[in-house]
């Protein structure tokens, strides 16, 4: 198939010829305007801006038609950028602009916004003021949620949100809907995103091309604890942070920043600086003894990890009939706030209830993670306050950080030392690895090299599978990356047939969480963002000597001195959650009101 663009002729390769004209022009380098088109979402159609003109073989006639819904075809020639084009772009952007409050200075998304991007680019502005159509703002910001803000006031009815929603969780928990006689973005049924069957996981957020999906911001919370001079302020990073955080202080993808943050934290005014990767290993060091418990013992299979709270909420969601296959070990956040409220105290001779503890994560959900109410030792919080990477650099500059000027630092001991594996929290996949790793140590003594792992296609759509030795014992082991694809196991009938299930919400893993700098729809198209972030990750493990989190000299510190062994009664008291009975108390994970919903709304 040969097709002209722009008057240059190319010929598609198969995969090539079932694109669309937007998605063929974007790879070869022709920025068509366009804000409601998302390739993965296969979201497109709705706003009206990407207008081409098109003259099919044989026709001798000129079309002009939305790029984004007309597929390739042979001898087709192509214009994107005529007189005719930019003028029907033009109207589009301003018609949009008529109802979105183009006030840009305090919006969460002024430095990134497609929209306020492609206006610059066009040249043009509102017709009208936003304040002589809405004359309270305020009434339009629902703020309900602990992890995800609307702000209707910037909505521009793109349906990206819904799109990927569907796509990527098939929970359709936020849909385009008539409220009040107007169509309006919102969780289904209008009611709170945290009493949906939501999973907080923030795809929605990255998705949107504006402000109009933001976390529920804890920012002034924290900044007021930074200045608190009876309050001892520890901060963690997640080991996605690194990864990315780069992209929001104009760096390239795959650049590994974590060094800088460490020094930014610093400036910031923390009084100490931590990993998550600790808590990390410290949860492998559960989780791999309880599954070793389980396999020898005759517990609970298939044993699910716990750490990713948007697959928690899932499964509470959907199939709290399987809610005792969850590993109890709590995630690294919440065993790392356990910690430095217990553990971290003790060393530094102060007292607890002075300890506040703040997360860095790449994730939306981790905010819900952190307030449910049975998340708490002895009346003090595991965590006190949860930021996203966006949110950080945000805190940077309300604090003044200068990134340029910034000296690569180490973070405080003792909470702070990793292994690679720790590290492998980030990417889908990872945290089974570690956890292998440590039971087979545990079971027979001996070694997985994770790089001769040879993960296998299991026929269940978006889900890997692994047969691991542990002594005498096979496993089947199982891997699913992305929401949507926890719904397809469950589906497959193949439940049963594993015996350790690793499932995070978000595809690909932490490194493309709800909370991570949003990437516009044009460099999803043109670069794999995912792979990049990993690459980070990978090079760290690679570089520990792909440590294992047993190795961990800090962390057998922690437990000889203070814990005991792992799943010990001390243990228990700070490490591990009781699934079944807080959500039978409506203690956790889903409130009264939330089960009510669920029951109502069950597939």
């Amino acid at each position: 198939m040969k097709v002209m663009l722009n008057d240059k002729e190319y010929e598609l390769t198969p995969e090539q010829e079932e694109m669309s004209i937007l998605e063929f022009a974007t790879i070869q380098g022709d920025d068509i305007p366009s804000l409601c088109f998302l390739k993965e979402a296969g979201n497109n159609g709705k706003c009206g801006v990407c207008k081409v003109e098109v003259e099919k073989a044989g026709t001798g006639k000129v079309k002009t038609t939305l790029a984004c819904r007309m597929k390739m075809e042979d001898g087709m020639s192509i214009h994107t950028n005529t007189e005719k084009t930019l003028e029907a772009a033009k109207k589009a952007v301003v018609r949009i602009l008529n109802k979105h409050d183009f006030r840009c200075g305090k919006c969460v998304r002024k430095e990134n916004c497609e929209l306020l991007a492609l206006s610059s680019k066009l040249r043009v502005r509102p017709e009208v003021k936003y304040s002589d159509i809405c004359d309270d703002l305020e009434a339009n910001i629902d703020r309900r949620s602990m992890g995800i803000t609307i702000d209707r006031n910037k909505c521009i009815l793109c349906g990206r949100c819904e799109a990927m929603c569907k796509v990527k969780t098939s929970t359709g928990s936020i849909k385009l809907q008539k409220i009040d006689g107007e169509r309006k973005i919102a969780p289904l049924e209008n009611v709170c995103f945290d009493d949906t069957n939501c999973v907080l996981c923030g795809q929605c957020v990255n998705a949107c091309p504006v402000g109009a999906l933001q976390e529920t911001s804890e920012l002034d919370r924290v900044e007021a604890a930074l200045d608190d001079p009876d309050k001892h302020v520890l901060v963690a990073i997640a080991p996605s942070i690194r990864t990315s955080f780069g992209e929001l202080e104009g760096e390239e993808f795959g650049v590994d920043t974590m060094k800088k943050v460490y020094a930014g934290l610093r400036a910031a005014g923390f009084d100490r600086i931590y990993d998550i990767n600790f808590g990390a290993d410290m949860t492998i060091m559960e989780e791999a003894t309880e599954l070793k418990d389980r396999l020898l013992n005759g517990g609970v299979l298939p044993m699910f990890t716990s750490c990713c709270p948007g697959w928690v909420r899932l499964l509470h969601n959907y199939h709290p009939e399987c809610l005792d296959h969850f590993s109890s070990a709590k995630s690294p956040q919440q065993m790392f706030g356990a910690a430095s409220k217990s553990y971290y105290p003790a060393q530094a001779g102060i007292d607890p209830s002075t300890v506040y503890t703040v997360t860095v994560m790449p994730c939306l959900a981790k905010k819900m993670e952190a307030h449910i109410p049975s998340m708490e030792v002895d009346g003090q919080r595991d965590i006190d306050a949860v930021i996203t990477t966006r949110e950080l650099a945000k805190l940077f500059k309300a604090r003044k950080v200068k990134w340029r000027k910034l000296e690569e630092e180490e973070p405080d001991q003792p909470m702070s030392e990793f292994t690679g594996d720790g590290t492998g929290f980030g990417f889908s996949g990872g945290v089974m690895q570690a956890a292998l790793r440590t039971a087979k140590h545990m079971v027979d003594g001996g070694d997985l090299d994770i790089q001769a792992i040879e993960w296998q296609d299991s026929g269940i759509p978006g889900v890997r599978e692994f047969t691991a030795e542990l002594g005498d014992l096979k496993a089947r082991i199982g891997v699913v990356n992305g929401a949507v694809h926890a719904f397809d196991l469950f589906e497959s009938g193949q439940l049963n047939d594993f015996a350790f299930v690793e499932v995070m919400a978000c595809e690909g893993g932490c490194i493309n969480g709800g909370g991570q700098p949003h990437v516009n729809a044009h460099t999803r198209v043109t670069t794999d963002f995912v792979a990049k972030r990993r690459s980070v990750l990978k090079n760290e493990q690679k570089e520990s000597g792909f440590s294992k989190s047993y190795e961990n000299k800090t962390l057998q510190v922690y437990y000889n001195d203070y814990i005991g062994e792992p799943a010990s009664h001390k243990a228990h008291k700070y490490l591990h959650y009781d699934f079944q009975t807080n959500y039978d108390n409506n203690e956790g994970w889903r409130s009264e009101a939330g089960k009510e919903f669920s029951e109502a709304h069950q597939k």
